[in-house]
């Protein structure tokens, strides 16, 4: 199922919680990866770097 693409440019560093936390996110609804690594909320993201937020989908 393809998910909506929404750009947004937040300056560095900061931790992957607060992105969320900014962008109303709950972190529980989310993955984050950058490029093919997977990203803690702790984890900080330099200025200038790419991170994708994708939405997790579970169902019976």
């Amino acid at each position: 199922m393809p998910q909506k693409k929404k750009e947004m440019e937040v300056p560095g560093p900061r931790r992957v919680a607060d992105i969320l936390a900014d962008a109303g996110i709950r972190p529980t609804t989310v993955i984050v990866t950058q490029g093919r690594k997977l990203l803690t909320k702790d984890q900080r993201v330099e200025d200038g770097e790419t991170i994708e937020i994708l939405s997790v989908v579970s169902g019976g």
